[in-house]
């Protein structure tokens, strides 16, 4: 285990058994949800889901169907 992990572990430790429960279930998510993503993108498909995905925002842009970005703004 890394050190900075093995610290993270040392303080959380010292949080109360609900704050604990929190922490643990955000970083199981986010494990699971890092593994979920890895088998989307080791798929064969998703390089022609992307490709497609790519072409249709594309051609939304080329028909004045989207908006800029300005700034930090995006809504």
């Amino acid at each position: 285990m890394i050190e900075q992990l093995k610290q993270a572990f040392e303080l959380a430790q010292h949080r109360s058994e609900q704050e604990q429960q929190m922490l643990a279930t955000l970083l199981l998510e986010e494990m699971q949800a890092e593994d979920r993503w890895e088998t989307l993108f080791a798929d064969p498909r998703s390089d022609e889901l992307l490709g497609q995905l790519v072409a249709e925002a594309l051609a939304e842009d080329n028909a004045g169907d989207t908006e800029a970005i300005i700034g930090e703004t995006f809504v």
